[in-house]
């Protein structure tokens, strides 16, 4: 039985979940259309934004991590995970000298040093303690740094057609505490004292014609699209 189908309920401690995932259904993990996603997550974000020092919160595989390394601009990059073995995993399989990764827990840890960039890829909606996580990024930002949420958009094609015909919005995975819209988003942000600064759309599927595309059209077409978008990036700002 997939990992995924043995958790059919939220769990607000999902390490054991992700332990299990990235290592029994590794081959989940592994497609040149989920990395052409990744690559273009960063791409976009980094046109935004050229950042030095790097934290991602909740690194997952370490893809991102390796992919982010990659820029001639960007010095180090730290991450961490609560999943050990992903940590482990990461490490094998994505490492980079300017990467260095550890287990850590953001509901109980504090950051050790400042970022010119906080990130986040498909974390936030797994998250029952949204506040807390936003406290733990205003205390990782430097001043003028930013912190940048990619998270699956409440309000994508699919949930607006069922909003359509009466029905609630579902949510992608039952792991997922609650998934937001942008202004959503942009509000919990501001109530920890960030400033707006932009966000992005990206991806399509879930209707059968849009499904029957190439990935590269279907990234285009959410960022043609952001609204009803699969996902987006919300950028913001810490002060001086």
């Amino acid at each position: 039985m997939p990992v995924q189908d043995r958790y059919p309920d939220y769990l607000n401690d999902q390490r054991r979940v992700f332990d299990e995932l990235i290592t029994e259904d590794w081959d989940t993990y592994i497609s040149a259309e989920w990395d052409a996603v990744r690559r273009f997550e960063v791409a976009q974000l980094f046109a935004r934004v050229q950042p030095a020092r790097i934290l991602d919160v909740g690194c997952g595989c370490g893809f991102h991590d390796r992919e982010m390394a990659g820029y001639s601009f960007v010095k180090a990059v730290d991450a961490i995970d609560y999943s050990e073995k992903s940590i482990q995993k990461a490490e094998k399989v994505y490492p980079h000298e300017k990467v260095t990764r550890w287990v850590g827990d953001l509901a109980n840890d504090q950051p050790q040093r400042t970022y010119d960039l906080v990130v986040s890829f498909q974390v936030f909606e797994h998250l029952d303690d949204p506040d807390a996580y936003l406290r733990f990024c205003r205390a990782a930002c430097g001043a003028d740094g930013h912190i940048a949420i990619f998270t699956p958009n409440r309000w994508r094609v699919r949930n607006v057609l069922r909003q359509l015909r009466g029905l609630e919005p579902e949510l992608l995975d039952p792991q997922h505490f609650k998934e937001y819209s942008v202004s959503q988003l942009r509000s919990l942000g501001e109530r920890h004292c960030f400033e707006y600064v932009s966000w992005f759309g990206y991806g399509m599927n879930g209707l059968a014609w849009i499904d029957r595309r190439p990935a590269e059209a279907r990234l285009r077409m959410g960022q043609s699209l952001p609204w009803i978008a699969n996902c987006f990036c919300l950028l913001m700002k810490k002060p001086s």
